[in-house]
């Protein structure tokens, strides 16, 4: 009984002592990228300054602090943390991708295509570094750069709805209408295939087809982008638009109406509902938004009918 009663102590001291014992650096590691896993980025950073504190020459831990922080939306301390990271070991591919998205977050195009443009020749596989040095690309207005980019990412991964979706726009800022067209279309294949449908290549195609009078088939496309997110104001702008050409009036006031409900300072919006309301005959009416348009856009003229 005595041995018995002595070995249970012993057992449960031991227990105790490797619930108290400190966990190692690597464990420590494991555990935040557990948290990164399970989204849970407060409770990672707080565990990850922790090590870095006690470990500042572990540079695995700086790199995924760096990451945590531009998960939170601190492009500024996230930057500082990856410099410190890089002094200690040389950068991946992802981690220059994800300094290039905190420029992002800054709104510093130049500096977010510079530090993608090395993610990608890093590693020319990386699909969705392409990706987003094609949206960098395409914010500034660098189209040939922007569709490089775009076509890169879909060889890496041929059917990458996103990608396939900004290639669309870029084509069409390129004032080619069909291949626009026809990378739309591939996109909402491969979102149906995938079943991660996003609303965009429906909405960016719908408004491709009413700049050439195509509503009926626009309509079609909207209602579908309306399944996916049913609170969207440039949906409802896009479908008061086919609708106006139509000659639907009253829905097509309703559409600019709902529009204007989750957008109501968009003057874009008003001058469109004084249109239809123009040709409705509500002339007063009509004239209220065009004022409000005027307001809002600091026009002085009012706006044809």
């Amino acid at each position: 009984m005595k041995f018995a009663a002595a070995l249970l102590i012993l057992v449960s001291a031991f227990g105790v002592a490797q619930v108290q014992a400190p966990a190692g650096p690597e464990a420590l590691v494991a555990e935040a990228q557990e948290l990164i896993r399970q989204n849970q980025f407060e409770r990672a950073e707080r565990s990850l300054r922790q090590l870095v504190a006690a470990k500042p020459d572990l540079a695995q831990a700086q790199y995924l602090l760096g990451y945590v922080l531009f998960r939170r939306n601190q492009p500024v301390e996230s930057l500082r943390t990856y410099t410190a990271a890089a002094a200690l070991s040389r950068p991946t591919s992802d981690d220059f991708k994800i300094v290039g998205l905190d420029y992002v977050l800054l709104e510093d195009y130049q500096d977010a295509a510079r530090w993608l443009q090395k993610a990608v020749d890093e590693d020319p596989r990386n699909a969705e570094a392409a990706y987003h040095l094609g949206r960098a690309c395409y914010t500034l207005n660098q189209f040939d750069r922007a569709l490089a980019a775009f076509q890169q990412a879909l060889r890496i991964d041929p059917r990458y709805g996103k990608a396939e979706n900004n290639l669309g726009l870029t084509w069409a800022a390129l004032n080619r209408q069909d291949l626009a067209e026809d990378a739309y279309r591939k996109a909402i294949q491969f979102d149906n295939e995938t079943g991660a449908r996003s609303e965009q290549p429906y909405i960016n195609l719908a408004g491709l087809l009413l700049d050439h009078n195509r509503a009926a088939e626009a309509l079609a496309l909207l209602d579908t982008a309306k399944r996916i997110q049913p609170r969207s104001e440039k949906i409802e702008e896009l479908t008061g638009r086919g609708l106006l050409l139509e000659n639907k009036l009253p829905e097509a006031e309703a559409a600019f109406r709902a529009a204007l409900e989750l957008q109501p300072s968009n003057g874009a919006f008003h001058y469109q509902l004084g249109r239809v309301l123009k040709r409705e005959g509500k002339n007063q009416e009509a004239e209220r938004e065009f004022e409000r348009t005027r307001a809002l856009l600091g026009t002085r003229s009012a706006p044809p009918g």
